[in-house]
């Protein structure tokens, strides 16, 4: 039997890939002094948005008094991005996520997440927050209709034969971090039961790597995963790669990952910190003409990058 690779045999193969592309840098305006980085794609009508984390260069987790994280919206123009009017902003909130979905009565509704901490506990606990509304100028920051502790990473991805939802337990069987599949009837049978009993990939990587969803896409019969991979462990360095795998959900079963981005890939720019030099955290993918896409990423919690490259699909 085949042993799952780890993280460092994934980057080696990467890195052996001949006529690699080179990513460029997002400009973010208007954030002065502050972080921007870890985006999402929001695609409204005929707009692009982007959904990106804002924080101050020492905003750290574990200490509440400097942890100032918040999500703004900016659009897409023809002179780059800028603020997009009317939309909300999310305060003490991380990496946000976004996914259209079908409501009860067939009707299109935005399920948009973001990740918050429970500082009641220590170390703080990561809270996972989902909120929906017909569009992002309706989203409400303060009315969440579902919160799932001690776990990030989910997403959400509607099918014809319901809505896919995919999670990153940790802990017991699940290690470091591994991904789970469960299907869902609709948005709002989403609950923290549901997620703990989804189906759990345990085989995808070795037991060293972690890896996480930060974006699916319906290929038919497969789920396409945009996601990461990663080694290292808070308080030392920690190194994280864009990637692409396939899930088959009648089978419970998916690839292995395959990496399409990390850090050497992108334009230098200081990091938020040294240990995460060595950071890509894939966005949103955006299907171009040509048979390419292009990746949103963040860039060593501190810059955004994006990247085009042949088509996964």
């Amino acid at each position: 039997m085949t042993q799952p690779i780890g993280y460092r045999d994934l980057v080696a193969d990467h890195l052996r890939r001949s006529g690699r592309p080179t990513g460029v840098a997002e400009v973010i305006p208007g954030v002065g002094d502050r972080l921007a980085y870890n985006p999402c794609v929001v695609r409204q009508g005929g707009r692009t948005l982007l959904a990106v984390r804002v924080e101050s260069p020492d905003s750290y987790w574990r200490d509440q008094s400097s942890w100032d994280p918040e999500i703004r919206f900016y659009e897409r123009t023809p002179g780059g991005w800028r603020p997009a009017p009317g939309t909300p902003v999310f305060t003490a909130a991380e990496d946000p996520f976004a996914a259209w979905v079908l409501g009860r009565d067939g009707s299109p509704v935005l399920v948009f997440g973001v990740v918050s901490l429970d500082f009641r506990q220590d170390p703080p606990m990561v809270v996972t927050r989902f909120h929906a509304a017909p569009d992002v100028e309706r989203l409400d920051p303060a009315g969440a209709f579902l919160e799932v502790p001690q776990m990030k990473d989910i997403r959400l991805l509607q099918r014809r034969d319901g809505l896919a939802v995919c999670g990153r337990p940790q802990g017991g069987t699940a290690g470091r971090g591994r991904v789970s599949l469960i299907m869902a009837e609709d948005y709002t049978e989403l609950s923290p039961e549901l997620i703990a009993k989804a189906h759990v990939f345990h085989d995808q990587v070795a037991e060293d790597t972690k890896l996480g969803v930060n974006e699916l896409y319906d290929l038919g019969d497969r789920i396409g995963v945009l996601g990461h991979v990663a080694v290292g462990e808070e308080g030392g360095p920690q190194e994280y790669a864009g990637a692409w795998w396939t899930i088959d959900p009648a089978a419970s079963t998916a690839t292995a990952p395959r990496v399409i981005a990390m850090r050497s890939d992108f334009p230098p720019a200081p990091p938020k910190r040294p240990d995460l030099t060595d950071v890509v955290f894939p966005g949103s993918l955006e299907v171009l003409d040509g048979g390419l896409t292009r990746v949103y990423c963040g860039l060593s919690d501190a810059t955004i990058g994006s990247i085009v490259l042949p088509s996964p699909f």
